[in-house]
């Protein structure tokens, strides 16, 4: 090895020091990589957990059921009793007076929906909207029997027990439930608390009531209802529950439920459901399409999960951070369950932060069962209302929807229009406010076809490909003495184009437009069916949307008259066929869609029509030839950039001069 080498050795082991100590990551980085390893291991033991509760409560009602039968039975028999109590024991533990007891129900009715509550879980059995139906013209209801559960899994020792198998004990504000009629209104509220006490001692010669009443060992979900909201409260304390409870740092939450269908195209509404949740700086969502199941762990903490549906959302919203949850597994299934209304399933398994040293610990929460509503989502300011599809990707389109067409959308609606009407003046104001724009554009193509004659002298002038820049130069020039900049007709496409795919966003996502007819279409929200086929053709569906169909033929006269009016070249020759394949193709694409979508595309395309007709009567051929003429004869002035194109063109022609000298010497 000579020196040469070994320098060389020497300064790549140099570089490579330098370059580690250099990139080492810095403290807040080392402490962010701690806080990401502490995220994977809190949902590494979630899932730990989640397969320990699965194989606990596995067949949890056909052992109930079993049970329950079995306590039915030791009537009289001593011996049976005592083997039924110790079976209860050995699967609920501290809990198994709370178990094996008969459901009741508790409904609860507000301004906006009607709650029903069973004590079995303690949890929300169902929900029905008052100011909604569905499709079919029945109440819009978010959950059928059983349909939604949810519950915490709590270490009792070496038994895992769910509160969702458990009987919890009604209270009304403070009071035993006696089955009194619970109704609020405006903005009144009342508190019903569900409460799941430990056992009580045999040595305690109370009644069941008064031990309710005195003790102080319990888990509590307490609801609170208010008379104008569609935000349900949902407060769980854990009273005094060291005794009960191993001593963990988390104690974990799992939340199931099966969404219903509630609109005319079940495709359409599954392709628009999925679970949405918050994170601290984003929300994100599980993969939608509505065909396609997904699962996501999260490791960091999440203030909110929603299961949305197309028009309508169930949602756990957590109040502060000492309540967020610190992971979760969430989760959609498509199940080909035999119930016709049956949607998707939404599943979620999250953990919460629990110290067992404290007398009691209690998570504020809100369940949220209502419209998917800008201006109601957007009130509770957690960025529900990114769950709208408005076009958040791109920040033209959502400033758009949220700036300006909802809010002259809303204001259109407190006129009592119809919506068909609402449409047509929006439409209007949008073609009136980019009116100037679209002028430029189509005067602009207007008389560029007047200069087309020009143009192919030119072309006839130079035909070589080495003569491009001439040629470029040539045509520039002749605009230019024409007044006509061939750029204005580009830029007022590109200013149009985040509005037109704002309006593609918005109309399908508008619940306003749901089941309000227009015409012969029954619903703005859905598409606008003339005639129903007995078969499905690839791409198009089983069916004739008349608003497509119209909106079709718009877009084929509106093509028809944009490439007459565009001067004609042969330079893309498949530029013709693209132009009238693309109505086609958004016939098959929108056949589908909702028929405020299509409508107002239609009425844009004939607007467009209407004014391309009125400009190209404006446009005085005589006047541009005659300014061309009178601009030709002056002495041409040479722009910056056709200086330094013509500086820069000499300088390749001295080159290649050079370069041809050389050769012939060498020769």
């Amino acid at each position: 090895m000579d020196k040469k080498t070994i320098v060389g050795l020497v300064l790549i082991c140099v570089v490579f020091l330098v370059f580690g100590y250099i990139s080492r990551p810095t403290e807040e980085q080392l402490a962010q990589q701690k806080r990401y390893n502490d995220s994977i291991a809190a949902v590494q033991k979630a899932k730990q957990s989640k397969n320990k509760t699965s194989e606990a409560t596995a067949n949890a009602e056909s052992e109930d059921a079993a049970l329950k039968k079995m306590v039915e039975q030791s009537e009289g028999n001593d011996s049976l009793r005592a083997e039924a109590k110790k079976k209860i024991n050995d699967k609920y533990a501290s809990f198994s007076n709370s178990a094996l007891k008969d459901a009741k129900s508790i409904k609860l009715e507000n301004d906006v929906f009607s709650v029903d509550l069973t004590t079995k879980g303690g949890v929300v059995k169902q929900v029905t909207l008052k100011d909604y139906k569905t499709y079919d013209k029945k109440p819009v209801v978010f959950f059928t029997e059983n349909g939604n559960s949810y519950g915490f899994n709590l270490s009792t020792g070496s038994i895992v027990v769910s509160t969702s198998d458990l009987d919890f004990i009604p209270f009304v504000n403070g009071k035993v439930y006696n089955g009194e009629s619970l109704k609020v209104s405006g903005k009144d509220s009342l508190v019903v608390s569900m409460r799941l006490f430990a056992n009580k001692p045999d040595t305690i010669n109370i009644s069941d009531e008064d031990f309710y009443r005195s003790s102080k060992s319990y888990i509590e979900y307490k609801y609170i209802l208010r008379g104008d909201d569609y935000r349900l409260g949902y407060h769980v304390i854990l009273n005094n529950m060291q005794d009960v409870i191993s001593d963990d740092s988390q104690v974990e939450m799992v939340w199931k439920s099966d969404l219903r269908l509630k609109e005319k195209d079940v495709d359409i509404e599954r392709k628009n459901s999925t679970l949405y949740y918050k994170l601290s700086d984003d929300v994100e969502y599980l993969k939608e399409q509505g065909r396609d199941d997904d699962k996501k762990e999260i490791g960091i903490p999440i203030k909110w999960i929603s299961f949305k549906q197309q028009f309508f959302s169930a949602a756990l919203i957590c109040n502060d951070k000492s309540s967020w949850f610190e992971s979760a597994n969430l989760k959609t299934i498509t199940d080909k369950q035999g119930s016709k209304d049956y949607m998707r399933t939404m599943q979620s398994q999250m953990t919460l932060g629990y110290d067992n040293s404290k007398p009691a610990t209690e998570y504020s929460m809100d369940f949220f069962f209502g419209p998917n509503k800008y201006n109601i989502v957007k009130k509770y300011k957690i960025d529900m209302e990114r769950t709208i599809p408005l076009g958040w990707g791109f920040f033209l389109m959502q400033w758009v929807n949220r700036f300006v067409i909802i809010p002259v959308f809303d204001f259109l609606v407190d006129f009592g229009l119809s919506y068909g009407l609402i449409i047509l003046i929006l439409t209007l104001l949008v073609k009136i406010v980019l009116f100037p724009l679209a002028y430029k554009s189509f005067s602009s193509t207007a008389k560029m076809k007047v200069l087309q004659p020009e143009i192919n002298k030119i072309n006839e002038k130079y035909p070589k490909q080495d003569q491009m820049l001439q040629k470029q130069q040539a045509i520039q020039q002749l605009y230019k003495n024409a007044g006509i900049n061939p750029m204005a007709g580009c830029l007022p496409m590109l200013i149009q184009f985040p509005i037109l795919i704002a309006m593609f966003r918005f109309f399908p996502s508008s619940i306003e437009l749901r089941q309000q007819p227009f015409l012969w279409a029954d619903d703005l929200s859905t598409y606008d069916s003339i005639l129903d086929l007995s078969f499905n053709i690839p791409f198009y569906g089983n069916h004739i949307s008349l608003f497509c169909l119209l909106m079709t033929i718009a877009q084929l006269l509106y093509t028809k008259m944009t490439m007459n009016q565009q001067a004609q070249t042969n330079t893309m020759p498949g530029m013709k066929f693209m132009m009238y394949g693309m109505p086609i193709m958004m016939l098959f694409v929108l056949n589908n869609f909702s028929a405020a979508l299509n409508y107002y595309y239609l009425l844009s395309l004939l607007i467009s029509v209407l004014q391309m007709f009125i400009i190209r009567k404006t446009i005085n051929e005589q006047k541009i030839l005659e300014r061309l003429a009178k601009n030709s004869k002056k002495p041409m002035k040479k722009s910056k950039w056709q200086q330094r194109m013509e500086n820069l063109e000499k300088q390749n022609r001295r080159l290649l001069e050079e370069r041809q000298k050389n050769a012939a010497k060498r020769r």
